[in-house]
């Protein structure tokens, strides 16, 4: 399976070391935030200060669509995505459109009483952070239920 992962730059060691769980399981795995497969690594700050900044004239930057783009070529290649929670609109639209094209949705979380969302119910599976390894390991078994 290959696997693209969806949160936000607060969660970059979490979504490295995640990648490198299931990288140990067997599974490709493209994080927005590693080199190490030729991505276009792509931080907000490079476009200077964002307080001068609308959507519109952020969009318009050749860096943002060039981001864009690679981030779409990964959600386009990956059979599932993976969101690590707490993420922002980026990782959710990143998310929303996956699912609408038919790939598995994994959202992952601590899911503290009184933060929820009705439209997690698109997902798959929604994994506490506590179960991770368990679910990776369940990501092996096809949908009956029995090992590879």
């Amino acid at each position: 399976m290959k696997i693209y992962i969806a949160t936000s730059w607060k969660m970059e060691s979490v979504a490295r070391d995640i990648a490198a769980i299931l990288r140990v399981n067997g599974f490709e795995v493209d994080c927005f935030c590693d080199t190490s497969t030729g991505r276009y690594v792509f931080h907000w700050s490079e476009i200077g200060n964002l307080n001068d900044l609308d959507a519109i004239t952020f969009l318009q930057d050749a860096r943002s669509q060039m981001a864009f783009l690679e981030d779409k070529k990964w959600i386009d290649w990956a059979d599932a995505v993976l969101m690590l929670l707490p993420c922002g609109n980026s990782a959710h639209l990143e998310a929303g459109y996956a699912k609408g094209t038919g790939k598995k949705l994994f959202i992952v979380g601590d899911f503290p009483a009184g933060q929820f969302d009705v439209m997690y119910g698109f997902a798959d599976a929604l994994v506490h952070y506590k179960h991770i390894f368990e679910f990776i390991i369940s990501l092996h078994k096809p949908e009956g239920g029995e090992g590879k």
